[in-house]
């Protein structure tokens, strides 16, 4: 099996896969280059998409998901990883060792994998996490589980036609 090959026939086979491919690759690169720095990039990116998986099944399972709050949540993502792009590029410009894309990489990162854990505890799913892990982002747990009671009575009161 020559996978070079079969890849080949099929661009030549349907060229808008080979045209949608290329764009795709040509702005992840844009994005977070090549190396360390592309596998850091798309491991923010896959813990990002887990924390939303995660935290879509806590707020489904316990009644408080809002549209409101999701869309929010959105615009969080897409500026962090905006913010994480341009690190990328100012390191590249500057000439420096990724000294800012780590820095940003890291103080988005960390917070966004203790809510995609605290968010995978909520969803019932916390027999799958160590239990050292559960201590350390006890705190998160704490405060994603007393945000989503607030919004639970919030709703409610809305709900029940009560207004603030």
């Amino acid at each position: 099996m020559n996978l070079v090959k079969e890849y080949s026939q099929l661009l030549v086979a349907h060229p808008a896969v080979g045209a949608v491919g290329t764009v795709a690759m040509m702005t992840v690169n844009f994005m977070f280059g090549t190396g360390i720095t592309l596998t850091a990039g798309l491991v923010f990116l896959a813990v990002l998409a887990l924390d939303w998986v995660s935290g879509r099944a806590a707020s489904k399972k316990d009644g408080t998901m809002a549209s409101e709050y999701g869309i929010n949540g959105a615009y969080r993502s897409a500026f962090m990883v905006g913010i994480l792009v341009l690190a990328y590029r100012v390191d590249i410009a500057l000439g420096l060792p990724y000294i800012v894309y780590a820095y940003f990489l890291f103080n988005f990162g960390s917070p966004t994998w203790k809510s995609m854990t605290a968010n995978v505890y909520r969803a019932g799913w916390e027999r799958w996490i160590p239990g050292f892990v559960l201590e350390r982002v006890a705190d998160e747990i704490e405060h994603k589980t007393a945000r989503a009671n607030k919004r639970l009575v919030e709703k409610n009161k809305y709900l029940e036609g009560e207004t603030k």
